[in-house]
């Protein structure tokens, strides 16, 4: 899917991020340039990762300042094939780490 220039088509390419390490590392490194509304979303993203796990995409965009079709779009710009993916992925990093602090 192309979006125009460059600075749109933000992870082409690159595929999805493996995990929330990856996804925070692609963000720190700024090897993933993002316009500002999707970048407001991923600092959202990135402190409340509950809310994108569960919430929907009308939530977080309230949250974020930003439309729906936004957040689909963060989506995309990450790698992931649409919204419910994304869901998915922080769904299962929350899993992981509930794992983790559970364990002993």
């Amino acid at each position: 899917m192309n979006y125009g220039d460059a600075d749109t088509r933000t992870n082409a390419g690159q595929g999805r991020p493996g995990d929330m390490r990856e996804l925070k590392g692609m963000f720190a490194s700024r090897a993933l340039r993002l316009p500002k509304q999707l970048e407001q979303i991923a600092l959202v993203a990135l402190a409340r990762p509950d809310l994108v796990a569960f919430g929907s995409a009308r939530s977080i965009a309230l949250a974020c300042a930003v439309s729906p079709t936004t957040v689909a779009r963060f989506a995309t710009a990450l790698g992931f094939n649409d919204f419910r993916d994304l869901k998915a992925f922080f769904q299962q990093h929350l899993r992981n780490a509930r794992m983790i602090s559970a364990s002993p």
